[in-house]
């Protein structure tokens, strides 16, 4: 099930991000101590706006295998990539990002959306949520069309999901919540990670 994959989470003493195991192929170390399968630690993060240190401490405390960055602030995105140039580093752009930063970067930050997939062909849809999304907490109601057992992963409300969409059944939603602690919270934040 969606769930067995996408809902085991870590967090660390910063509010700011989440981990989260995702089932993948066995890997050979793993394998060699004996495990039976493998997994793999993504980073996830969204709505940094320019905090950057909660991210590359949690970067640098969990070791994950692979970043998500779901857009707003792709300099932070940037700041990933030099301070840990050989980490594979996923972005999609948010309603904050501009063309204008795609200019001066080495690495593609202006899709709407990527995907990863599976052995078995789930897809994780990696999205902001102002272009596609799941209706819920300010994020545009335009789920794509995704294989059984698929996640939603999508940032712009700040607040965290991590349940089965009642509106699109058999789609799961994850939604790390924002880096940004503001002075004074958005309404949009009073659920705010």
């Amino acid at each position: 099930a969606a769930s067995d994959v996408y809902k085991r989470q870590e967090s660390s003493s910063a509010p700011s991000f989440s981990i989260s195991i995702i089932r993948s192929t066995p890997c050979k170390e793993y394998m060699q101590w004996g495990e039976r399968e493998c997994f793999m630690r993504i980073a996830v993060f969204s709505d940094s706006h320019g905090v950057k240190e909660p991210m590359l401490a949690a970067i640098e405390e969990q070791k994950p295998d692979m970043v998500l960055h779901l857009g707003d602030y792709v300099r932070d995105a940037e700041a990933i990539a030099a301070y840990f140039p050989s980490l594979d580093l996923r972005y999609v752009r948010g309603n904050c990002d501009a063309e204008v930063d795609q200019m001066v970067l080495d690495f593609p930050v202006m899709a709407d959306y990527a995907t990863l997939f599976d052995e078995t062909g789930r897809e994780l849809f990696l999205t902001h949520g102002h272009v596609f999304g799941a209706g819920m907490h300010n994020s545009v109601d335009h789920a794509p069309a995704l294989p059984g057992g698929s996640a939603l992963v999508y940032g712009h409300t700040h607040i965290k999901v991590n349940e089965e969409s009642e509106a699109h059944p058999g789609l799961w939603l994850f939604n790390p919540g924002s880096c940004l602690l503001y002075t004074s919270p958005s309404p949009r934040d009073t659920e705010r990670s």
